[in-house]
């Protein structure tokens, strides 16, 4: 019941926003399970096209980031770190604004691996939350750097 009184004070931007969330959830969904994850971390590191830096973004990042921690919370399908990560990459980017993409592990108490996606643009934290226990392994950097983490990523790293 108390869901339903917060959601009936939703302003019509902020329905608009969870709209886009849900589907845009959904749509990572789909691809993660129909697309190899080699190719989704390409595509979400994948720099944007010179024509779509220059076009405007009418997009508030902060009210995205909003709508997809909420929907991901309520959809009937499991939307952890990386479909969240997936889904505002991808409303990120049909809105002309290039996030930053970063992929971490860390070991628990138990010496249990735990990975965890994370999306920024600028300063802001899009998805992903708290990071800093997390060692990165994939974080925007220069092609060279990006060369060796993709042949970790296939299980060919150079030592």
């Amino acid at each position: 019941m108390r869901k339903i009184r917060r959601a009936a004070q939703f302003s019509r931007s902020d329905w608009r926003y969870l709209t886009i969330a849900i589907l845009d959830l959904l749509a990572a969904r789909i691809r993660l399970s129909a697309v190899a994850a080699e190719k989704i971390l390409g595509g979400l590191r994948a720099p944007l096209s010179g024509s779509s830096r220059q076009q405007k973004a009418d997009i508030d990042v902060e009210r995205l980031s909003w709508a997809i921690a909420v929907a991901a919370q309520n959809v009937p399908w499991r939307s952890d770190c990386f479909i969240k990560t997936i889904a505002a990459d991808r409303c990120l980017r049909r809105h002309h604004l290039q996030p930053d993409f970063y992929l971490g592990v860390a070991k628990d108490k138990q010496g249990v691996f735990a990975a965890h996606a994370w999306l920024r643009y600028g300063d802001f934290t899009v998805t992903g939350g708290k990071f800093d226990q997390y060692s990165k392994l994939i974080e925007p950097q220069d092609l060279g750097t990006a060369d060796c983490q993709d042949d970790l990523l296939r299980g060919r790293a150079k030592t």
